[in-house]
């Protein structure tokens, strides 16, 4: 299973959203390899950083080559989540295609959301004209707030499907990293943890009903 986390709009929380979850899963036994396929770097230092994530295994490829190894890591059987450039490139793109599962992290902001819609065909249109399996998801939001039900209702009716959990912008997420961690290391019944598993949880039931559908 390779789950690929992308979006062509910088600030979203892709290399947080990405993180996380690997912790998450890790933290249950699900042993995921997590690959730094960014330039910036951003989950290799937090993995330099005293926590190291939690023991999550990174690897460091933002070659044109990222998508190869993902599939090789994944063909043993395990989980491989992808943290993507935020820019369009053959490593993007190649990248999207091995994806079992895309996630799109959006920010609650009108300017974000145009930016996804104009962009979100190079994310779910495959060369050979099949979509992924993806879900949007809401990131750095204020839970029930008017904008972000806004943007969610917008986001529905332009047919593309979020989910139900979100991000909330929290300074758990920021203070974590500071130690290269992940709220779910610092305290798993924490709120950020909760909405972490809540997260990881839909994704999973939505593999599972798509896998058990096949």
């Amino acid at each position: 299973m390779i789950i690929t986390v992308a979006t062509l709009k910088g600030g979203s929380g892709k290399s947080t959203l990405a993180s996380c979850l690997a912790v998450h899963w890790h933290l249950r036994g699900r042993r995921p390899t997590l690959i730094d396929a960014d330039p910036q770097r951003s989950i290799v230092r937090l993995a330099a950083r005293e926590r190291a994530l939690g023991g999550v295994a990174v690897v460091e490829d933002a070659s044109e080559e990222a998508s190869i190894n993902a599939r090789r890591l994944a063909g043993g059987g395990g989980l491989v989540i992808i943290d993507t450039p935020g820019f369009r490139s053959k490593t993007t793109l190649d990248c999207l295609a091995a994806a079992d599962f895309l996630l799109v992290p959006v920010k609650p902001s009108p300017f974000d959301v145009d930016r996804m819609l104009d962009t979100l065909s190079l994310l779910v249109e495959r060369a050979d004209g099949r979509r992924p399996l993806f879900r949007c998801l809401l990131t750095q939001t204020t839970r029930d707030s008017v904008i972000a039900k806004h943007i969610r209702s917008e986001l529905a009716a332009a047919g593309l499907p979020v989910l139900h959990s979100e991000m909330t912008n929290r300074v758990g997420y920021p203070e974590a990293s500071l130690w290269g961690a992940t709220p779910s290391l610092i305290s798993w019944k924490g709120p950020a943890a909760r909405e972490i598993a809540a997260i990881a949880d839909e994704v999973d039931m939505i593999i599972g009903a798509q896998q058990a559908a096949a």
